[in-house]
């Protein structure tokens, strides 16, 4: 099996890549899941089989050894078996998701900081094909300086709202997701910056975007950093 900085270099090679972040966005991750991937040693398996599928033969492992009927069926079940229950794992992390964060907004008057910071978080659901809002949780208010009537309906990939620097990275995704045509469900993590609805400054949000291709659906979870990092907003 090669190693991870083998199987990189081999996709930087194939697609004419010069930097790690267009190696993230050919996986779908970020730049930082890759740096993971480097110090650890160790890719997920499901980048994996999209690394394999994609591979010329002059850039990947050599050939196996043809495998009988029976040999092909079980390797084919082996790989359905995994896809199944990376569904099943992602659809079942949502479900938790929404039940903790109607538990964090009936808990009130908690100091420790655990709560503290799950009570910070932001939930907000939307179309992938129109990128409309449908549904909203969390202190918005207080946080964002958005009240429900001001979310719910407009669009959550608009440009007023998410930082310039991010917006376009923020578009490629939703065309990515748009056209996919072999993915179901997928999810990933970033850092961007979102305009307060009263001040007009930029607060740093720390978000996890899972998306149901199927269902035309995208969740957020997104989570104020600012008072992490020694800031109440940033300005442009």
């Amino acid at each position: 099996m090669k190693t991870v900085q083998e199987i990189i270099s081999d996709v930087m090679g194939t697609h004419g890549f010069r930097h790690k972040y267009q190696v993230a966005e050919y996986f779908g991750v970020t730049p930082q899941a890759v740096s993971t991937w480097l110090t650890t040693g160790v890719i997920p398996s499901k980048h994996i089989l999209k690394y394999q599928a994609e591979s010329t033969p002059s850039l990947s492992m050599p050939a196996p050894a043809p495998l009988s009927d029976q040999g092909e069926a079980d390797r084919q079940k082996e790989v359905i078996d995994y896809l199944i229950a990376e569904n099943v794992t992602l659809k079942n992390e949502i479900a938790q998701l929404k039940q903790n964060l109607t538990r964090i907004q009936s808990s009130k008057g908690k100091d420790d900081i655990i709560e503290k910071v799950n009570a910070e978080s932001l939930f907000i659901s939307g179309r992938i094909s129109d990128g409309v809002i449908t549904d909203v949780h969390g202190d918005w208010q207080k946080y964002m300086g958005y009240g429900e009537k001001d979310l719910l309906g407009h669009k959550y990939d608009r440009e007023d709202l998410i930082h310039p620097d991010e917006f376009e990275r923020t578009k490629r995704h939703q065309r990515t997701l748009k056209t996919s045509e072999g993915i179901k469900e997928t999810r990933f993590s970033t850092i961007q910056r979102w305009k307060h609805g009263q001040t007009g400054g930029y607060v740093m949000l720390s978000t996890v975007w899972y998306a149901n291709i199927e269902e035309d659906r995208v969740d957020i979870v997104a989570k104020p950093i600012d008072s992490f990092i020694g800031s109440n907003y940033l300005k442009e």
